[in-house]
């Protein structure tokens, strides 16, 4: 059952990349029973692996700026790498409040928007 999840999670992450790494996180903390923390490090950890092949097909098949993609990347990693010393000294309650309140707030503008 967990393999037929990560098949689902690859997917939802190729067609709207993203909220891939939410889900990981909700199966693995509260379906697996993971550790909050080491349930977010898996997530950082694999997602990159999961976008690589999405980021090789956008640039081959789109018309989409390298340059951008770069420099959004080298932000991404410079506030990763933050994140992640933050992350270890946050109590794991709050990760998940403060994870849930974006989810939402994401999904209301989403609606919002859509609507």
């Amino acid at each position: 059952m967990k393999y037929i999840i990560f098949i689902f999670i690859g997917i939802i992450n190729g067609l709207f990349t993203s909220g891939a790494g939410q889900l990981l996180i909700f199966y693995l903390i509260y379906i697996l029973k993971k550790d909050t923390k080491k349930s977010r490090e898996y997530s950082l950890s694999i997602m990159p692996l999961i976008s690589i092949p999405t980021f090789i097909i956008y640039c081959l098949k789109s018309d989409i700026d390298i340059i951008i993609c770069i420099f959004l990347v080298l932000i991404s990693l410079f506030f990763g790498f933050l994140g992640n010393i933050a992350m270890k000294k946050i109590n794991s309650n709050v990760l998940n409040l403060v994870s849930g309140i974006f989810l939402v707030v994401i999904t209301v503008v989403s609606l919002w928007r859509t609507l």
